[in-house]
């Protein structure tokens, strides 16, 4: 068999396990808001009424839709499509390593990316997190790909130029479909733009690539505007947008605190991106870490002295622009305070510096005869590499299994929801800041009530009688706390089942709360769950 199709061989293995893997683990609950407004919207499409919220996903919804019309329910078309884009995601990584390092790298990453506890957790989510990622990894792919191409087409043939362009304008086109997955990865498809048009020169060069990229995104918009009125999108979108950037959306904005936002950085890459060891994380990342931090050192050192990272970034510069132009743009203007998933683009261009870095690692290729020794030491020092890797993959694989085992509960959130279902009507009303969707969905005998602020919350616990209310956590702030105290009310927990913020990292600890006036019998209506716990 030629080294070709081993390749293709191994490629499609590696695709496989990967998909294997993540539908295994698949899930069939909302858990959260945003999973419910996806599967609201695989059920029926809808701008005004948030199936799902804006940018609205057109694509990924599509997709979802596309199985569904094929018998999948709703919330297993949405598995389906996220574990897909999982397998996908980890043979564009391979794919990458190739370009940028090399087979051997390849190897590395296909690997790590199977491997990688951040890449399977995310292919479990009923998000469009990972399909995203999956385009995104794709098109640099096919930039990287464009690239090589046309080095080799210096020393050779005008055909292969042709086929480096062609690979551009797939990419840019890839890019924008990929607008319509996920519209917060736009960092990407506007810098590999910018680096293209600019590498091809003149104005024409940024009109021909402009057109590849709109192209992509009139194949969705065309049709969103057609299924959904002009009026609907301007007025829903604004709205969305508004609150996004001015209140709930974690951005620089809302989150101003450097420290809290420094911490999302470091949190969100190191532990949860790259698996890496935390105090609260599992043991065995301790382990792995030795590893992950010698296999980084193996990248920097690949990238060092300055002139070696330069050429780098010259041989690659869609990828470099790409990911420093993301992340910026992460840092302002995303929730990477207390959602690392944020950071998911990124994941597999760090897959590939681990992977190159490895590779880095062995030794150039050696004479036809050694002495014994010398043979062997060198036989040794091939080895490592591939031994590193094995080892940290085995590491990441122990947890991520552990970790998708995890995921398969109920969320907190859909745990209170359930609780509230199975506990039957009430008059008391449930007082909530962002479960109220989730609530009337799941549990149509209750009362959920929108609260969004101290005053609001404490005036509806009073409104609310003699019985007092339910609260959600979220919407209990210290401060309303200590106004209900100080009212005379008492505040206990009525449900909690938490999980490690490693699979929930917004909602890990969130807990249904009762606010009962001095006095009042506790607990007449609803059983206390005895798995609860208090919220951490």
């Amino acid at each position: 068999m030629s080294e070709e199709r081993r390749d293709l061989a191994a490629l499609a293995a590696l695709t496989a396990a990967a998909l294997a893997s993540r539908l295994w683990f698949r899930i069939d609950h909302d858990e959260d808001i945003d999973a419910l407004r996806f599967a609201l919207g695989v059920e029926r499409f809808d701008v005004a009424s948030l199936r799902p919220h804006a940018p609205y996903y057109p694509v990924f919804i599509a997709a979802a839709k596309g199985l569904a019309l094929l018998g999948a329910a709703p919330r297993a078309a949405l598995a389906l499509v996220s574990a897909a884009s999982g397998a996908a995601a980890v043979a564009f990584t391979a794919l990458l390593a190739r370009e940028v390092a090399g087979r051997r790298a390849a190897a590395f990453a296909g690997i790590l990316a199977l491997a990688s506890p951040f890449l399977w957790l995310s292919s479990e989510k009923l998000l469009s997190d990972m399909a995203g990622a999956a385009v995104t990894t794709a098109a640099l792919w096919l930039c990287a790909r464009g690239r090589r191409l046309r080095r080799a087409a210096e020393d050779a043939s005008a055909a292969r130029e042709a086929s480096a362009a062609r690979a551009r304008t797939a990419a840019l086109v890839l890019l924008g479909v990929g607008l319509g997955v996920r519209l917060s990865y736009f960092p990407f498809a506007l810098a590999c733009l910018a680096v293209i048009a600019r590498s091809e020169g003149g104005r024409l060069a940024w009109l021909a690539r402009g057109r590849d990229l709109a192209t992509g995104a009139l194949a969705w918009l065309v049709p969103l505007v057609l299924i959904a009125t002009p009026r609907d999108l301007v007025a829903t979108t604004w709205v969305q947008g508004l609150g996004h950037f001015t209140r709930w959306g974690g951005t620089a904005i809302t989150v101003s605190s450097p420290a809290d936002r420094l911490h999302g950085v470091v949190w969100g890459i190191w532990a949860n991106g790259l698996g890496g060891a935390w105090p609260d994380a599992p043991a065995a990342r301790w382990l792995g870490a030795p590893i992950l931090l010698a296999l980084l050192a193996a990248a920097a050192l690949r990238a060092a002295p300055l002139r070696r990272a330069a050429r780098a970034a010259r041989d690659q510069p869609e990828l470099f622009a790409s990911a420093l132009a993301y992340f910026v743009w992460a840092l302002l203007g995303q929730n990477i305070a207390f959602k690392p998933r944020h950071w998911l683009p990124l994941v597999p261009l760090l897959v590939v510096a681990l992977a190159a870095g490895a590779a880095a690692l062995s030794p150039a290729r050696s004479p036809a005869f050694l002495p014994a020794g010398a043979a062997r030491g060198r036989a040794l020092r091939s080895a490592a590499p591939a031994a590193l890797v094995a080892a940290l993959a085995a590491q990441w694989l122990a947890d991520a299994i552990a970790l998708a085992r995890q995921h398969q509960a109920p969320s907190p959130a859909a745990a209170i929801v359930g609780f509230l279902r199975d506990a039957g009507a009430e008059q008391r009303p449930v007082l909530t800041r962002d479960l109220d969707r989730m609530i009337q969905e799941g549990a149509p005998g209750r009362r959920p009530v929108r609260v969004r602020g101290d005053d609001e919350l404490v005036r509806a616990v009073e409104q609310a009688g003699p019985g007092g209310a339910l609260i959600t956590s979220e919407a209990l702030s210290p401060a309303a706390r200590d106004a209900l105290a100080g009212r005379g009310y008492a505040i206990s927990i009525r449900f909690a089942r938490p999980r490690s913020r490693y699979v929930d990292a917004l909602w890990s600890d969130l807990a249904l709360l009762e606010a009962l006036p001095a006095g009042s019998p506790a607990g007449r209506s609803l059983p206390r769950s005895p798995r609860g716990a208090p919220a951490g």
